[in-house]
Formats: structure tokens, C-alpha cells, sequence
């Protein structure tokens, strides 16, 4: 299994509504048509707006706006192997196919701010 994690923020100007709203009905969609007989899991997590916590804010609220975190999404993909995320890349370097893509994300994501993580995944199963 090869992990790869996608840090992306908004396009200055837009809502995390509209910037969420526009990757589930529009970017995702263009992934599952393309990549999705390559990637086994594809899962988008938003991170809500932060708000700064009043009086009696939770110990939950506290850490989160202590912490802060200025990507809007962290997109994960799975894939089978190393050879079909080669295939995944191949199609976006492709003129036409990239070319959708990066058309895609002029609506609604920062391509200076994306960046990609490859990860070494380890999990802990609980008792």
C-alpha cells in the first residue's frame, strides 16, 4: 500500500464553504473519473474555521486554537501499489488530462501553497 497526503489551502477570496463545496462537487468527481480505478481510498478532511474560545471553552477548544492550522484539507490517498500511483502521476502530467485539472483548481485552491506528503504509514491496533 503506498500513502500520499495532500496539504491544500483555499484560493484567497473564498469561504471554506465554497472551497469545500467546489472540491466535493466538482474536484473529487474529477478524481474518482480519472484516478479511480487507480486509488483504494480517497478521503477529504476539511478543517472547520477556527474560532477563538470564550470562558468555559473546552479543553478540546483550547488545544485547537492554541495550536492553529492554516490548510483548509488534508486529502488522503491509497493506492495499491507504487506502480499505480506512477500511472496517477503520468495521467496528470498528461496535456489534456492535467490541463482539466489545473482548470479545476484555479476555482477554488492555492497551487502555490499545496504540498504533497509520501507516508510511511504505521498503525496501532487498540487492545
Amino acid at each position: 500500500m503506498v500513502k500520499m497526503v495532500w496539504l491544500l489551502r483555499r484560493k484567497p477570496g473564498i469561504t471554506h464553504e465554497q472551497f469545500r463545496d467546489h472540491y466535493e462537487s466538482s474536484h473529487a468527481v474529477l478524481g474518482q473519473t480519472y484516478f479511480g480505478h487507480l486509488i483504494t481510498s480517497y478521503v477529504r478532511n476539511y478543517n472547520p474555521p477556527a474560532k477563538t474560545p470564550g470562558p468555559g471553552a473546552t479543553a478540546t477548544e483550547q488545544v485547537l486554537a492554541a495550536k492553529g492550522w492554516d490548510y483548509d484539507c488534508f486529502t488522503e490517498w491509497e493506492l495499491p501499489t507504487e506502480t499505480a500511483l506512477d500511472e496517477v502521476f503520468a495521467l496528470l502530467a498528461d496535456p489534456v488530462i492535467g490541463k482539466i485539472f489545473h482548470d479545476d483548481e484555479e476555482h477554488f485552491l492555492d497551487r502555490s501553497s499545496v504540498r504533497l506528503v509520501r507516508c510511511d504509514v504505521r498503525r496501532t491496533v487498540a487492545a
